[in-house]
């Protein structure tokens, strides 16, 4: 299961908001043709890690890329373009 750290539940929820997402949509981390991860806006299915704030489901990720990421930290820094997520996977053979 991914990790999301308060501070990125508040950046996600920032993003949801400002976006033209359905209350019944979400932020979906995927993976990108090029492989990389990104996030769309979607609804939730069935199987998905669903990260909620309060009651709002704010971003979700399928089975696959959740077990994927397994420990794996999601959290959210402040640079000076704004705040941006970072994701941090966790150490083999620790």
């Amino acid at each position: 299961m991914l990790n999301v750290t308060e501070k990125a539940v508040d950046a996600l929820s920032s993003s949801l908001e400002s976006s033209e997402a359905t209350d019944e949509q979400s932020l979906r981390l995927a993976l990108t043709p090029q492989g990389e991860f990104g996030l769309a806006i979607d609804e939730q299915r069935e199987g998905d890690q669903i990260v909620k704030q309060e009651e709002r489901a704010i971003l979700v990720l399928d089975g696959e890329i959740s077990a994927a990421l397994d420990g794996a930290v999601l959290d959210a820094t402040d640079s000076p373009e704004g705040r941006r997520l970072t994701l941090q996977m966790p150490e083999e053979g620790g």
